[in-house]
């Protein structure tokens, strides 16, 4: 059984000088900072530890040489990246955003049998979540409310995972206003799977400062 962290960021996002975004997003340093608390907790929890290979994906670093030395440091030797310097969609839909980075590198999934995907703006409070996702092996989310998953971390099968990165456009999310984490229940509903009703990490209000249960 191979395992997969795959962690999807977009790390470097600098604030527009003639126009406004059209979602809450946190700019420059301070959103860095936010990634570098992340991974730090990732490596006190040794998340990287448990699984065969890492893959950071980023959809507004053009290069390796571009990603931030603070968080080159954090991340394991081996870590895979695949940059991409276009985060059009995601700057107006964040689930259009991450569906256009699973997209665009769904062939490197294929290798695996078991992904944890995972945001790493947030902040992992206990790897309990992980370890039953690898016990059960079946795909694993938690509920944000009776029928919207959590799509900052979840468990999922490669296959369950490629079939629904397959089954919609990104564009079509914005086009369409669709929301990614209605989208997500409504397909892994029908597939083994287990809901949960719990928050296993925190959240930033980047406004506030204040971190929240998530």
């Amino acid at each position: 059984m191979k395992t997969l962290l795959l962690l999807n960021s977009s790390i470097v996002v600098k604030k527009p000088y003639l126009s406004k975004d059209y979602i809450k997003i946190e700019y420059g340093k301070k959103r860095i900072n936010s990634y570098v608390d992340g991974f730090i907790n990732l490596q006190n929890l040794e998340i990287f530890k448990m699984f065969d290979k890492t893959i950071l994906i980023d959809n507004t670093i053009p290069s390796t040489k571009n990603v931030p030395d603070e968080i080159i440091k954090l991340l394991p030797s081996n870590t895979i990246f695949l940059l991409n310097k276009n985060n059009i969609l995601g700057r107006t839909n964040k689930g259009a955003g991450m569906l256009k980075s699973l997209e665009k590198h769904i062939s490197f999934f294929e290798d695996y049998d078991l992904i944890f995907y995972f945001e790493p703006r947030l902040i992992l409070e206990s790897s309990e979540f992980i370890k039953l996702f690898f016990k059960n092996r079946i795909n694993s989310f938690s509920m944000e409310s009776s029928k919207r998953v959590k799509t900052g971390y979840f468990g999922s099968t490669s296959n369950d995972l490629i079939e629904f990165i397959k089954s919609y456009k990104a564009e079509d999310l914005v086009e369409k206003n669709l929301h990614i984490e209605l989208l997500m229940y409504e397909f892994y509903e029908k597939k083994n799977t287990n809901f949960y009703t719990t928050s296993i990490s925190l959240w930033k209000n980047y406004l506030s400062g204040i971190y929240e249960e998530y």
